[in-house]
This record gives structure tokens, sequence and C-alpha cells, in this order.
């Protein structure tokens, strides 16, 4: 069973009834609603019929909105600039600034003047132009144009190596976060996340809208990989949202930048995602390049625990087919390149800790075992999926719906919910392993290491046993 999870954007090529279900048939475990591009009448929409296609399917599939969040963004233009090396081009910080300069646009950061400083490189949409600061002031700063390209009206600014002081939200986050409360989204992606404090500020939401749905940082300028280990310890996991990110930092950083922040959330046990340009090509062709192989397989060997799909599946006229090339590459990968090379050196905090390490090495040293955990809250699952057992696929049970949901995202974690009988865990294993027979994953004689913290009179105890199926 593949153990990297695969995560999918919805959009116009993906949004039909028909689709999704396919989507989800060929292996798609999350979906994504990119907030950016979507209206709330749209998503109120989509998520039904994502709820829908996952019930049809029987299969849990969890539900991220990624926030806008904040971004600095040029105004409009009457006609696309043709902008050539040496040009002027000026940026001003409040709409009733005066234009100085025949190229000239307002930009929607006021600080913009205090943040950056003369020789600041500004990168325009994703890098395409690229802009050398000359002159700054608190209403203007004034630049030359270092690489030519076309500007048109409201293009993304990245800032490289410039720490900014936009707010961890804005008015149409708070808003699309209402809806997704409202909702049930299982996760929340927090946009140009640069401090713990930004997750802190959006998990107290939830606690104070009744929402368990959990935040994902994702990771894309330099203040954030300043700051990864407390953004990492945070959070409920990071995405590595490699197309900012590879306009904030050099180009040839960002292979180490990636292996760095899986290291790091390998180190603190919480989850990671892979995104931007797995299959970029595929938007057009029906096929990847030979280069998005490589990546998907580099992705798989640093055991990161997703993978996302963008563009890909959102607008691209292959969506059905990235998500069973990924599905293909991914487990060819697994099955021939053994996981356990970069097993997690996290360090073992609790007794519980302790616990699942043990079970995983009992669980490695019997071939064809499997690994069953038993949990109310998902923490004991999580652990066993971020310590990365070797060869047993995981099966975990938990009564909660929304812990199961949250499960899916878990490298190697195939969750079920299923009801607990109180008192009884003999009786709750029997329900389990009924389960797994019917669905084909367990056969007569299989070994099964079994973790749970069942209730032994009035205390929770940590327990691991030795069944066959």
């Amino acid at each position: 069973m593949r153990k990297t999870k695969i995560l999918c954007t919805l959009g116009p090529a993906t949004e039909s009834p028909e689709v999704l279900a396919n989507l989800i048939a060929k292996g798609a475990d999350v979906i994504r609603l990119n907030m950016s591009h979507a209206s709330h009448d749209w998503v109120r929409t989509v998520y039904g019929r994502v709820r829908e296609a996952a019930a049809a399917s029987k299969r849990e599939i969890a539900v991220l909105m990624d926030l806008t969040g904040p971004s600095i963004r040029t105004g409009d233009v009457e006609q696309p600039w043709q902008l050539q090396v040496g040009d002027t081009v000026e940026f001003r910080c409040k709409p009733d600034v005066p234009s100085t300069t025949a190229y000239s646009v307002t930009v929607n950061y006021p600080e913009l003047g205090k943040d950056l400083k003369a020789d600041d490189v500004i990168m325009v949409d994703g890098g395409m132009i690229q802009i050398k600061a000359t002159e700054v002031s608190t209403l203007r700063v004034i630049g030359t144009v270092m690489t030519k390209g076309e500007m048109k009206s409201r293009r993304h600014i990245n800032l490289p190596g410039v720490p900014v002081r936009l707010p961890p939200l804005t008015q149409k986050d708070y808003a699309d976060l209402d809806l997704g409360v409202e909702l049930g989204v299982d996760f929340f992606a927090l946009s140009f996340a640069r401090e713990p404090g930004h997750l802190q500020h959006l998990q107290l939401l939830l606690e104070q809208k009744q929402s368990k749905a959990r935040v994902i940082a994702k990771i894309e300028n330099q203040q954030a990989i300043d700051n990864i280990d407390a953004l990492v310890e945070a959070s409920g996991g990071i995405m590595i949202a490699r197309g900012d990110l590879g306009s904030e930092c050099p180009i040839e950083d960002l292979p180490l930048i990636q292996r760095q922040i899986v290291e790091r959330c390998s180190y603190h046990g919480r989850k990671v995602i892979v995104a931007t340009q797995m299959l970029e090509s595929m938007i057009e062709n029906p096929v990847p390049t030979r280069a998005e192989v490589t990546d998907i397989f580099n992705a798989v060997i640093e055991q990161v625990d997703c993978v996302m799909l963008s563009g890909e599946t959102s607008v691209g006229r292959y969506p059905e087919k990235c998500v069973e090339v990924l599905d293909t590459v991914i487990s060819r990968i697994e099955q021939k390149y053994p996981s356990g090379r970069f097993a997690s050196d996290a360090p073992l905090k609790t007794n519980k800790h302790k616990t699942v390490k043990a079970a995983i090495l009992l669980a490695n040293s019997i071939p064809g075992s499997k690994l069953l955990v038993f949990t109310i809250k998902g923490v004991m699952a999580h652990l066993l999926a971020h310590q990365r057992p070797e060869f047993a696929p995981i099966f975990a049970f938990t009564p909660n719906l929304h812990v199961s949901r949250t499960l899916v995202t878990a490298r190697g974690v195939n969750p079920f919910v299923l009801p607990f009988i109180e008192g009884q865990p003999e009786d709750s294993i029997r329900g389990a392993l009924d389960l797994l027979r019917r669905e084909k994953l367990i056969k007569h004689g299989d070994p099964l290491v079994i973790l749970s913290d069942a209730l032994y009179d009035g205390v929770n105890v940590d327990a691991i046993l030795l069944r066959e199926a």
C-alpha cells in the first residue's frame, strides 16, 4: 500500500462530481481549496461534492483550506508594460502619491518604503522581472529593471531577504476562516507564516470557534526559514511552498532548504507536504518530464507525508492522469526503495514515544507484520507515522470522524472509524480485525502488532499486543 499521500487542488478542471470521483478512485487522499481563486458559493458547492464522492468511495478524504494570507501586489496598469533592462519603475506606497516616472504603479503595502533600502531586489511575478531599488522613501520606491519582461496588473511581489511587517491574516482570511469552520474542513494552511505567533493566533481563533481543525504553516520566505524550528513546533504540519520560496531564496539553495525542512519536521514529529511544480508540465502534456519523476523520487525517499498538485489538477488538461502518475511512481519507488534509511531521529520524550518505538522495532523484526493502533485523539497513530516504520503498514482505528480525517495526511497511515466498546478492548480488537478481513487487508496467520492505551482500573495504560490474524 502506498505510504506517501497525494494532495490535489480543486479548480475548474476538477469541480464536477464525475471528475472528483475519478480523482479519489485514482488515489487522491487530500483535497485543497485554494482561497486565492475561490468564491464562497463555489467552495460550498464543491465541499459538498467532495464529501459525497468520499462517502461513495467508502474512503476518508481530508479537506485543506488554503488561506490567501497577506501578500504584496501591484495595482492596475492600463496596458501591459514591455520592460527593458535599464528602465525605471516606480512603486507608489499610497494611492494618492503622484507619479514621477512613465512606468509607475501603486502597491497594496504602505510600509514598502520603510522595509526596503537601496540595492534591495524586488522580484515581480515570481521573479520573472527583477528590479533593483535605487531610491527609497516612505512615499515611493524607484528602481532599475535588471531583467526584461512584460508586467501586467496586480502582479505578486517578493522581497528576498527583506523582513516585512505584514499581518498574519487579512480581512478576507477572517471571512474565509468562518466559512471553513462552518463547513468543517480538517486543515487550514496559513500562507506566508513567518513566526510562531502567527500560527498561535490562528489556532486560538479556531479554538474560540470550537473547531478541531489543525494549522499547516506554509514556508514561503527567508523569515520563515530563519524561524523554522519554532514554526515547526508551533504547527500541526509544514507545507514547503516552493513557488514563492524559490523567488525569495537563491534557486540553488532550494533543494537544500527542502531537505533541511523535512529533517526538522522529522525531528519535531510534524507532517511535511512538498508543493509546487511536482508535475507542472502535465498542465498541458499527458506525460511528465524525466526531471519531474526524479523530483517525486526525491520527495518519497525523504519520507515526506504528502506531495501536492496545484495547477496540474485545478486548471490542467489531464488532472486524473496526474493523480494516476503520482500514484504509480510513488508506489514503485516505495516498493523498490526501503524507507527505513532515514528513520526519524526525533527524541523519545515520553513513555508513549518509547512504546511506539518499541512496537516499530518489533514489527520491523517480524516479516509480513501489520501495525494496528487504537486511538481516541490520534496521538499514538501520528507518533507511529512520524517514526517511519520500514515495512509494516499502519491501520489506525478511532471512534472520531475528524481524527480519522486528520490521520489521512500522515505517511503510511490507513485510518478507519470504529466505535470503541468501553471497558471491552478485546471486543474492539475483534471488530477491527473483522473490518480488515472484509477489506482483504489482512489474511489468516498474518502477525499483528497492536498498540492501544486501554483503560485499566480507571488508568490509561500504553500496551503492545502481539497476535495472529
